[in-house]
């Protein structure tokens, strides 16, 4: 089946559409259902492993399956998907979502949904999710569904990297959001990846500290949206057994100053609206919001960090 057989196939799969309560056709017990609809899929060409989950009131349908590396060509993983659809129509099976994992990368996974029905929106998925497996260092999860995309990089300390590669790759629009995962850190990026959020995302990294230090943070959380950046530090500081009572201004605020001051700069050089959270565990000390005033009672115990971080801003 070519490129057209294809398009017809998904154009009329049920992929995408959330049956609750579906009545299956063909045997009258929905594992046995499944149990058939893994058989036939496990014989099509290319097929390494299948598992079919029963619909139930628990759980969607889904299928998972697991391909050669044989398919190396968005073409041939169309057939295949193609050729899993059939199956599943044959057989009245409700298939949402279908996840797609390459034998050759079991970390890797590409989910297909409702977008797969428009035919150039699969050829673009199908070559976006080669394109990234051919470049990236990280393993690949991309989630593709009727609201949008989510593609998340599990980079370690190849991150950098995988930034500079889907920047040049150029991939996203207003339905993308990119999630890069880096050890302690995540960082979050809506529609395409721009040559300043790799520069933002190595400030805060190279601020963000190691154990041993003063201060230093053992996660963060950046996001680059749209109309907006935020980054949230959960803190470790030197000194043991620090109560949330004991973290004033007056005792701390020399040691949390350089951290504070480069997220501030790291901040501003996106020139968005922008937020800084300062944490340790649930304890959230600091906050500051640019262009706004520090918000009246947030801290119950007034210990001033948010003020202070105001102080901060107004000297970067």
């Amino acid at each position: 089946m070519g490129t057209e057989g294809v398009r017809r196939a998904l154009a009329t799969t049920s992929i995408g559409v959330v049956l609750a309560g579906l009545g299956l056709t063909g045997c009258s017990d929905p594992v046995d259902e499944a149990r058939t609809v893994q058989t036939r899929i496990g014989r099509l060409h290319h097929v390494v492993d299948v598992d079919v989950a029963t619909l139930s009131t628990e759980q969607t349908a889904a299928i998972t399956v697991t391909y050669d590396g044989d398919v190396d060509r968005p073409p041939v993983l169309a057939d295949l998907v193609a050729d899993v659809v059939e199956v599943a129509d044959d057989l009245g099976y409700p298939a949402y979502p279908l996840t797609l994992v390459p034998a050759t990368e079991p970390a890797s996974s590409l989910t297909i949904g409702a977008a797969f029905a428009a035919p150039t929106a699969g050829d673009s998925v199908l070559s976006t999710w080669f394109r990234l497996n051919d470049a990236l260092l990280g393993s690949v999860r991309y989630v593709t569904g009727p609201v949008g995309e989510t593609i998340t990089v599990d980079s370690e300390g190849g991150a950098a990297h995988d930034l500079a590669e889907v920047q040049r790759i150029g991939h996203g629009t207003a339905r993308t959001t990119w999630v890069f995962r880096s050890g302690p850190a995540t960082f979050t990026v809506d529609g395409r990846v721009r040559r300043g959020d790799l520069g933002l995302f190595q400030a805060v990294q190279r601020n963000a500290g190691v154990e041993g230090q003063p201060v230093w943070a053992r996660r963060w959380q950046l996001d680059r949206r749209s109309g907006h950046v935020r980054l949230d530090l959960d803190l470790v500081l030197g000194s043991a057994g620090v109560t949330p009572g004991q973290l004033t201004v007056a005792r701390y605020a020399r040691t949390v100053a350089p951290l504070a001051r480069n997220s501030l700069v790291a901040l501003d050089g996106d020139r968005r609206p922008a937020w800084l959270t300062l944490h340790r565990d649930d304890d959230t000390f600091a906050t500051w919001a640019s262009g706004k005033a520090p918000g009246r009672g947030r801290d119950p115990l007034r210990r001033g960090w948010d003020v202070w971080l105001v102080r901060q801003a107004a000297g970067v």
